[in-house]
């Protein structure tokens, strides 16, 4: 085997990310986009000792898992990648990987997995998208989606089945509008342009619509002719903005917001509560499957009324105030200044008066109460988790089981940090007892687990 040869191989299996595997001359071989039974023809474009990298040319028969593709990007998109693998086998793989991230990272031969949580639809499910703009070939602007694997190429939508009908109207018209009044699309190599970003915001629970134009700056002919359209599409989109972001950094964010058209805070109701969702708040973005995993963390907390819960990572405190409503005391921790002012008001629009919120990274927070230099140290009977991809500092993990919670809830969006998280865990005494894996996002290779973890006996 050599670099550039067309081979004519079976898929055997697939990994997450979307990455067939094959085994050829002793080595296993990665192909972009096979799947299990597949009979492929693939160049070869990378050697090592025992691993070798693809590109799949063709596909010559498929496997029995493969089913056609509802939408017509699946080829170019970087989102679904698992579009074409019928959805049953999609949760079968992904219980998989957390079973064997467990086994092999965690070093727990016979985890205690509960079976994968379907999502409960496969497609406008997602209550949040972002849009890019790009120059076209023509010089005009282009929205649409980043091509798979770049972060500068961007081709036109034409159909994504994952946003809701009036988020596509939405990016239909800004599309139309934006070539009819000449605005510039920010180039990322060269640094000039205006405009960058388009993100909806559409929450199925209460139809509550939040549109953000993301820009380098406001000259924008017909900006707020634009907004005005927009807000007249329905009565739903209760918010139209512009965000400003001068820097070179290509992120849906800024430095300055303002309002063209109705008010900055839309609201989604979960679990019978209302949380604000502003352009800079987290909020899940399946809400529907994300009241089953909540439900599933306040199960594994088995929460009698009388605990105190302590919550870290609590972003703009949907767990925390979850907590409280079943405890008699919550307390949420977030280092991010803004959640923790949209958190104190989620717990005011709720009525909820025993929960309270701390300013700071956990792992310092925590360092200061065990050192006695912050006031209003808890006792937590449960220690809730909830962070980001990284997983948690491993003193973090010391602070938490210091505190020797009778059980600590681990909400991880990433099975492979879980799984080391989990080993140091089990190194301070904390085992694991139960993990329910979740399809948050059905097409994509990304998995939401919830674990508890009581003493070792």
């Amino acid at each position: 085997m050599k670099v550039h040869d067309l081979l004519t191989l079976t898929v055997s299996d697939v990994v997450l990310g979307g990455q067939a595997l094959v085994r050829h001359e002793g080595r296993v071989m990665f192909i972009d986009r096979g799947l299990p039974g597949d009979l492929v023809q693939a160049r070869v474009t990378r050697i090592r000792r025992r691993w070798a990298e693809g590109r799949l040319e063709s596909i010559l028969t498929n496997g029995p898992d493969r089913v056609p593709a509802a939408c017509p990007h699946v080829q170019r998109c970087g989102g679904c990648r698992l579009q074409d693998l019928d959805y049953a086998a999609q949760c079968r793989l992904k219980e998989r990987q957390v079973r064997e991230t467990l086994q092999h990272l965690a070093g727990i031969q016979d985890p205690p997995l509960r079976p994968i949580v379907p999502a409960p639809a496969t497609a406008g499910y997602r209550n949040k998208m972002e849009f890019s703009f790009a120059p076209a070939e023509d010089g005009g602007p282009m929205l649409g989606l980043h091509e798979r694997g770049t972060f500068d190429r961007v081709f036109a939508l034409e159909r994504c089945i994952l946003p809701s009908e009036l988020t596509l109207a939405i990016v239909a018209l800004t599309q139309r509008f934006a070539r009819e009044r000449g605005w510039t699309a920010y180039h990322l190599r060269h640094h000039v342009g205006v405009v960058r970003h388009l993100v909806v915001r559409h929450l199925p629970h209460t139809g509550q619509c939040a549109v953000n134009l993301v820009a380098a700056s406001d000259e924008l002919p017909g900006l707020g002719e634009w907004a005005r359209s927009v807000a007249a599409l329905s009565s739903e989109v209760k918010s139209v903005t512009l965000i400003l972001n001068a820097t070179r950094a290509h992120v849906a964010t800024g430095d300055e917001e303002r309002v063209l058209a109705g008010g900055p805070v839309i609201v989604e109701r979960l679990l019978g509560l209302e949380f604000e969702a502003t352009a800079a708040a987290f909020l899940q973005t399946n809400s529907t499957q994300a009241e089953s995993l909540y439900a599933a963390a306040l199960e594994a907390a088995r929460l009698d009324g009388s605990e105190t819960v302590l919550d870290l990572y609590c972003g703009t405190g949907t767990l925390t105030l979850l907590f409280a409503r079943a405890a008699r005391e919550a307390i949420g921790v977030e280092n991010v200044e803004p959640a923790v002012a949209a958190a104190i008001r989620n717990a005011a629009r709720n009525s909820i008066a025993n929960a309270r919120f701390e300013c700071g990274e956990s792992r310092a927070v925590m360092r200061q109460w065990a050192r006695g230099e912050r006031a209003g140290a808890p006792r937590p009977d449960v220690i809730v988790v909830d962070p980001p991809r990284a997983g948690l500092h491993p003193r973090v993990v010391f602070r938490v089981a210091e505190r020797r919670p009778s059980r600590i809830v681990y909400v991880s969006c990433n099975p492979g940090t879980l799984a080391r998280d989990l080993k140091d865990f089990a190194g301070h005494g904390y085992v694991l007892d139960g993990i329910t894996p979740f399809d948050m996002f059905p097409h994509t290779p990304h998995i939401e687990c919830v674990a508890r973890l009581v003493p070792r006996l």
